[in-house]
C-alpha cells in the first residue's frame, strides 16, 4: 500500500443507479508519502444539473457544456487506478458512482483496496468536533479555498490523508496492534493498512534490537499504550503559606504590561482585585457584576492566588463552561505565574464520571471482538487511539457516536466498583492522578455540577475550603436544579437489564466459572444461585420492556411540548396516578422494585461464597469480585432512584417525564427538581468564610435583589453580603446603537406574517452590515424558517449563511468559520446567547428575533411559579422576567467586545417596548444610544452609524 489515489466527485444526486451522472471529477495521486499528480475535469453529464446542486457545487449547465463525456475519461482515470488504493472522503458514495460508470462503460470493477477518510479520522482523531471534510480542512490548518468543487476537495483530502497516515504510522506497535483487532469489520481497508504499519514497526524493532525511542514517548503497560506525562505535567507540592503582601495593582503595572500583550489599566478591574480583597479579610461574601471588558478572570486570579499562599489553603475556582475553564489554564493562570512573587500550583477537577476506568476499560478491550456491533468497534478505536493522546482521561475530550455515551456508563470510573491500590492500574488511575493533584493544588478550578454536588454529599469530593470564587454565577441555580434532584431512565434501566445476563458473554457468568475454579466446594451452591438469577433476570426484562410500553403511552397520552426539540413532557404529582391506567403504573413500578432488590439479595448470596479461607488469588478474581459488588450497588441505587421518582412524596421537590417524541426510542427520562435552591445552597455561604460570585449579569434593572433571593443571601447578615457593579470600560454611547422598530408584527402561533418581517429585516441588514451578524433566535423551528427564506433571497457569492444545527453543531468551529469568512452571517439558539466571543469587524450586528423568556409551562418553572403564588407574589414578575433579563443581557453583550468595536443591535420583539414590562430589559443594560421608529427609517441608520458617520435621529 504505497501508492494511494484519491478521489471527489460533484455528481447530480446521490445515487447512480437512479440516473444520477458525475459532473466533475478531482483526483490527486500519493506516492510514498507525496502528491505526485493531479488531475482535475468537469465532466458532460448528457442531463440539466438540478438547481440545488448548483447552488451546492456552483456548477452550471454552461461549465459542463463542452466538457468531456464520462466514456471519453474513464481510460485516462483507469491509467491512474490501476494499482493503486481508492481513497475518498465518505468512499461509499464515490465508489458507488465510479462501479456504476465502471459497470456502463464495460469495464470490470474496481476490486482493489478502497480506504475512507472519514473511518480514518473518526478513530484517529477521538477528540475532533465533527468530521466533515470543511471543518476538519480548517481545524488541521489544510488550505481548501473551494469546498464542493472535487478539485479542492480531492486536494484537501489528500492532505488529510498524509496527515492521517503520518499520525497512524507515529502510534505505538500495541496501539496498532489493538486498532487491528478492533477494524477487521470496518467498511474500507484500514486493516490492511495497518498490518502494513505493524510489519513496519516489528521489523524496525528487531533491526533497532528494541524499541527504545518508542518507550521514551509512550506509557505501555499490559498491552496498552498511554500518553506518557512529563515530569512538569505533574503538579508539585503545595508550598507551604508565607508572607506575601498583596501590592497594589499599580505596583505591579509594569510587571502586568510586560507579560500581558495589551494590558491596559482597567478602573473596573482594579475596583474589583481591591473589593475581592476587602471581602476575604473581612470574611464577607461578595456579589460582583462586571461588564465585558473588566478583565474579571485576572481580578479574582490575583486576590485568591495570594490568599491560598498567605493562608496556606485552597481557593475553590467554580466556571460554569468548559471554554473558560480552557482560558483559565491556557491563558489567565500561566500569565498570572509570570506575575506573582511565589510559585504556585493549579489544577482542575470534575465529577469521577466524567474519568476513564483504565481497569473496566482492558477488561472490555479482552472481550471477544465479535461480541461488538461495528459502531461499538468504533467507540473502542476511538478510545484506544485517544489514550496515547491524553493527559487526562476525560470523557468531555472525545467525540463519541450515540451508542459510545451508553459505552463509557461500562467504562467510567465510579467508586463502587473501584479496587483503589489492589488495582493494578492505580497509579496510572486518571481520577486518582486528578484528585491528588486537586490535593496539592493552591488554585483548583471545578464546574458548578462538581460544586454542587460536593455540597450534596456534605463535601465529600473536594477538599476542604473557606474561599470561592464563582464565575459565571447566574448559572449556579441552573446547576444547582439538575444536580441537587434526581434523574433516571428507562434508558439507564435496559442498559442495567442487560448487565444483570448471565449467558456465556455475561460478567455473572464468567464470575461465577471463576469461583468455582478458586473454591471447587461452592460449584453445586453457585450453580444453584446462578439459574436463580437467570429466572428473576428473565422476568425483570419482560417487567421493564412492559413498564416502558406503559410510561411511553401514559406520558403521550397526557404530555405536551415544552422544548423547540421536541421533547413531550408531563408533570406529575401522587395524584396523577389515580385510575386504573395510573394504579397499574405504580403497582409495576414497585413490582419491578421489588425484582430488582430480589436480584440484589441473590447476588449477595453468590458474593457470600467468596467469603472465609483465603485472599482471592488471582487479580481477575479481584476485579470480578469488586464489579459483582459495584453491579449490586448500581441495583440498590436504581431501585432507590426509582422508589423515590415514583412516589413522589417529597413537598420540596417539583416532579416530571420527558420523551423525545422525535424519534424512534421510547425512552422516558424521569426526573425530581428542588423547587428551591437556596436552602440546598446553604452550606456554600454559611460554612465558608468568603464566596465572590462574578458575572457580567447579576443585576435587573441595576439590582441584586433578584439574585439575592435566588441563592438566599437575603436571610443572611446585611454586613455578611456585599456588593458591587463595575461597569464596562467601553463607551456604549458612542460604540453601540440599539435600534427598535415600532409597529412590527407581533409573533402569535405559527404567524407567517412575523417570520416573513424578520426575514427581510434581516436581509436588510446583513446588506447594511456587509454580512458580519449574529442573529439569536430562541426556538430552533424558528431559526430554520428564517434561514431557509433568508436562503432563498440571497446567492452564496453575496453572503455566507452560517446555521448552528443546519450547517454544523459545532458553535466553536461555526464561529471560526464566521470569523475567517467574508461578508458572513452565522444563526444561533440559546448556546449562542453567551459565552460567543467576536471582537473586532467581523461581528458588526446583532439581531434579537425575540425575547429570551423561558418556556411557562415548563414543570420546574411551573412548580416555582406556584409556590411564588402561594407566598403572595407574582411568578412572572419574580421569575419569569428576572431570567429573560439577564438571559437578554447576555446576548446583547455579545456585539461590544472591546473598546474599538462598534456594532448595532436590532430587536424584533416590540414587547421591549410596548408593554409596561418592557422597560427592565433597556433598564438592565449599559448606556447605548435606543432608537425607536418604523423599520423603513431605522434601517438607513445601520451603515452610516457602523461606518463612522453618525446620522440623526430622524434620518
Amino acid at each position: 500500500m504505497n501508492r494511494f489515489f484519491i478521489v471527489d466527485f460533484e455528481t447530480t444526486g446521490s445515487s447512480p443507479r437512479q440516473g444520477d451522472q458525475i459532473i466533475q471529477i478531482g483526483a490527486v495521486t500519493v506516492e510514498d508519502g507525496k502528491i505526485t499528480d493531479t488531475y482535475a475535469t468537469f465532466v458532460n453529464p448528457g442531463q440539466a444539473i438540478p438547481a440545488y446542486i448548483t447552488q451546492l457545487t456552483g456548477i452550471t449547465d454552461e461549465m459542463v457544456a463542452d466538457a468531456p463525456t464520462l466514456e471519453e475519461i474513464m481510460p485516462e482515470m483507469l491509467r491512474r487506478l490501476d494499482g493503486s488504493v481508492f481513497v475518498a472522503h465518505n468512499a461509499t458514495f464515490d465508489l458507488q458512482f465510479l462501479q456504476e460508470a465502471l459497470s456502463n462503460q464495460g469495464y470490470y470493477t474496481f476490486d482493489g483496496p478502497v480506504i475512507d477518510t472519514v473511518e480514518l479520522a473518526r478513530f484517529l482523531l477521538p477528540m475532533q468536533g465533527s468530521y466533515r471534510l470543511v471543518e476538519l480542512a480548517d481545524d488541521l490548518d489544510i488550505y481548501h479555498d473551494r469546498p464542493h468543487q472535487a478539485d479542492s476537495d480531492a486536494l484537501a483530502t489528500a492532505h488529510l490523508f498524509l496527515y492521517l497516515y503520518d499520525l497512524m504510522r507515529r502510534l505505538p506497535l500495541p496501539t496498532i496492534q489493538r486498532l487491528q483487532m478492533l477494524v477487521s469489520s470496518f467498511r474500507s481497508d484500514v486493516g490492511e493498512l495497518l498490518r502494513q504499519m505493524e510489519m513496519e514497526k516489528l521489523t524496525h524493532a528487531v533491526l533497532e534490537e528494541g524499541e527504545g525511542e518508542e518507550q521514551d514517548e509512550w506509557d505501555i503497560y499490559r498491552q496498552i499504550a498511554l500518553r506518557r506525562r512529563e515530569p512538569e505535567e505533574v503538579q508539585q507540592l503545595l508550598v507551604s503559606a508565607g508572607v506575601y503582601p498583596m501590592p497594589e495593582i499599580d505596583e505591579s503595572e509594569e510587571a502586568l504590561s510586560v507579560q500581558i500583550e495589551g494590558f491596559q489599566r482597567r478602573e473596573s478591574q482594579e475596583a474589583m482585585i481591591k473589593a475581592i480583597r476587602e471581602a476575604l479579610e473581612a470574611g464577607s461574601h461578595l456579589l460582583v457584576e462586571a461588564g465585558t471588558g473588566t478583565g474579571k478572570s485576572f481580578a479574582y486570579l490575583l486576590p485568591a492566588a495570594y490568599w491560598s499562599k498567605n493562608h496556606g489553603e485552597p481557593v475553590i475556582i467554580s466556571t460554569n463552561t468548559i471554554t473558560l475553564q480552557e482560558q483559565l489554564f491556557e491563558k489567565d493562570i500561566p500569565r498570572l505565574k509570570k506575575i506573582v512573587p511565589f510559585p504556585f500550583t493549579a489544577a482542575k477537577l470534575k465529577g469521577r464520571g466524567n474519568y476513564l476506568c483504565l481497569r473496566k476499560f482492558e477488561q472490555s478491550l479482552d472481550e471477544s471482538v465479535e461480541q461488538n456491533s461495528q459502531e461499538m468497534r468504533l467507540v473502542k478505536s476511538q478510545m484506544v487511539t485517544w489514550l496515547t493522546q491524553t493527559l487526562t482521561g476525560d470523557v468531555e475530550e472525545l467525540s463519541l457516536p450515540p451508542s459510545g455515551t451508553l459505552y463509557w456508563q461500562q467504562v467510567k470510573s465510579d467508586a463502587h466498583s473501584c479496587l483503589h491500590r489492589q488495582c493494578p492500574w492505580f497509579s496510572r488511575c486518571y481520577y486518582f492522578q486528578a484528585r491528588e493533584q486537586a490535593k496539592k493544588a493552591d488554585l483548583l478550578v471545578v464546574n458548578h455540577a462538581l460544586l454542587v454536588t460536593d455540597l450534596a454529599t456534605d463535601n465529600h469530593i473536594l477538599p476542604s475550603y473557606q474561599v470561592a470564587v464563582i464565575d459565571e454565577a447566574h448559572h449556579l441555580e441552573a446547576a444547582a436544579t439538575q444536580h441537587m434532584g434526581r434523574k433516571y431512565s428507562t434508558a439507564q434501566l435496559q442498559f442495567l437489564v442487560d448487565r444483570l445476563g448471565i449467558d456465556v458473554t455475561g460478567r455473572i457468568q464468567g464470575f461465577v466459572e471463576d469461583l468455582i475454579q478458586w473454591r471447587v466446594d461452592t460449584e453445586e451452591r453457585a450453580k444453584e444461585i446462578l439459574s436463580s438469577l437467570g429466572t428473576t433476570q428473565h422476568q425483570i426484562r419482560d417487567d421493564v420492556l412492559g413498564w416502558t410500553k406503559q410510561l411511553h403511552t401514559w406520558v403521550m397520552k397526557r404530555g405536551f411540548e415544552t422544548t423547540d426539540a421536541g421533547s413531550v413532557t408531563v408533570r406529575y404529582q401522587q395524584a396523577s396516578f389515580a385510575g386504573r391506567n395510573g394504579e397499574k403504573l405504580i403497582t409495576k413500578a414497585e413490582g419491578l422494585i421489588s425484582k430488582l432488590l430480589s436480584f440484589a439479595e441473590t447476588l449477595e448470596k453468590l458474593l457470600a461464597l467468596t467469603k472465609g479461607g483465603e485472599e482471592a488469588p488471582t487479580y481477575f478474581m479481584k476485579s470480578a469480585m469488586t464489579d459483582m459488588r459495584g453491579l449490586l450497588d448500581d441495583l440498590h441505587e436504581a431501585a432507590e432512584h426509582l422508589h423515590f421518582l415514583i412516589h413522589c412524596d417529597d413537598d420540596n421537590y417539583v416532579y416530571w417525564m420527558e420523551e423525545e417524541s422525535r424519534t424512534q426510542r421510547k425512552h422516558v427520562y424521569l426526573y425530581a427538581a428542588p423547587l428551591e435552591v437556596a436552602q440546598e445552597l446553604s452550606p456554600l455561604f454559611t460554612d465558608t468564610r468568603s464566596v465572590v460570585m462574578t458575572s457580567a449579569t447579576l443585576t435587573v434593572k441595576n439590582s441584586f435583589s433578584y439574585i439575592k433571593h435566588t441563592f438566599g443571601l437575603d436571610q443572611l447578615p446585611e454586613e455578611k453580603v456585599r456588593t458591587v457593579s463595575l461597569p464596562s470600560p467601553f463607551d456604549y454611547e458612542k460604540q453601540g446603537l440599539i435600534l427598535i422598530p415600532s409597529g412590527f408584527p407581533t409573533l402569535k402561533e405559527n404567524d407567517a406574517e412575523f417570520i416573513e418581517a424578520v426575514i427581510q429585516g434581516c436581509l436588510d441588514i446583513i446588506r447594511a452590515a456587509n454580512g458580519r451578524t449574529l442573529i439569536l433566535f430562541t426556538a430552533n423551528s424558528m431559526l430554520r424558517q428564517v434561514y431557509n427564506g433568508m436562503k432563498e433571497r440571497t446567492s452564496e457569492d453575496e453572503f455566507l449563511l452560517l446555521a448552528h444545527g443546519i450547517d454544523s453543531n459545532n458553535r466553536s468551529k461555526l464561529v471560526r468559520t464566521f470569523q475567517r469568512e467574508q461578508r458572513a452571517v452565522l444563526f444561533g439558539t440559546s448556546s449562542f446567547w453567551e459565552g460567543v466571543d467576536i471582537p473586532g469587524e467581523a461581528l458588526s450586528a446583532l439581531v434579537i428575533v425575540r425575547l429570551p423568556f423561558s418556556p411557562p409551562n415548563h414543570p420546574v418553572a411551573v412548580g416555582r411559579g406556584e409556590l411564588l403564588k402561594k407566598a403572595g407574589k407574582n411568578p412572572f414578575m419574580s421569575l419569569s422576567l428576572p431570567e429573560a433579563v439577564i438571559q437578554f443581557k447576555q446576548g446583547v453583550g455579545r456585539l461590544i467586545r472591546d473598546q474599538h468595536d462598534r456594532g448595532v443591535v436590532v430587536v424584533f420583539d416590540t414587547r421591549i417596548i410596548e408593554s409596561r414590562y418592557g422597560r427592565a430589559f433597556l433598564q438592565s443594560l449599559p448606556p447605548y444610544q435606543v432608537r425607536t421608529g418604523s423599520w423603513p427609517q431605522l434601517r438607513e441608520q445601520i451603515e452610516p452609524f457602523l461606518t463612522g458617520m453618525e446620522p440623526s435621529p430622524e434620518s
